[in-house]
């Protein structure tokens, strides 16, 4: 009965020492999205404003990121910015969706990085000093999802 716990033994490390030996060289599928600062707006043009944003992932050229900035009438944190749909409510909305490989990398890295967000896609509006609903939304590869979204200062 020893000599087979024992081999069982073993043969539970040699199969442990086995999947890590084979999971070693594979490549992690780590996301993450973090916003970070305050939103700034330009000063020549309250339509752009740029986002900070800490990320990590993979997936290269089919990778996503979406950012947007939703304000609210005189700059309140309105809670119905936080829903589907909500540029419908908002007083000033901005975004971009930069693209992979040009404007920003999904590579496996840590990147901090800062995005311009305007209406040239799709938005209204000028954003004022006060508090914005801010997504910063990442897909990476192998459908791989992260997301900030928190209401933050707009200066």
């Amino acid at each position: 009965m020893k000599k087979q716990v024992g081999g069982l033994a073993a043969a539970a490390v040699l199969a442990i020492g086995l999947g890590a030996a084979a999971t070693a060289g594979a490549t992690p599928t780590t996301i993450h999205a973090g916003v970070v600062g305050d939103v700034r707006i330009d000063p020549n043009d309250a339509s752009v404003a740029y986002v900070t944003g800490r990320y990590i992932c993979q997936g290269g050229d089919e990778s996503h990121l979406w950012v947007s900035v939703k304000q609210a009438s005189g700059g309140r944190p309105d809670p119905a910015l936080r829903g589907e749909g909500s540029s419908q409510v908002a007083n000033a909305w901005v975004q971009a969706h930069p693209i992979p490989g040009e404007d920003f990398s999904c590579d496996g890295e840590w990147h901090t990085q800062t995005f311009t967000v305007d209406t040239q896609e799709q938005g209204f509006g000028e954003l004022g000093e006060g508090q914005a609903w801010v997504q910063f939304c990442l897909f990476g590869g192998d459908s791989q999802f992260a997301s900030a979204q928190r209401f933050a200062a707009v200066r």
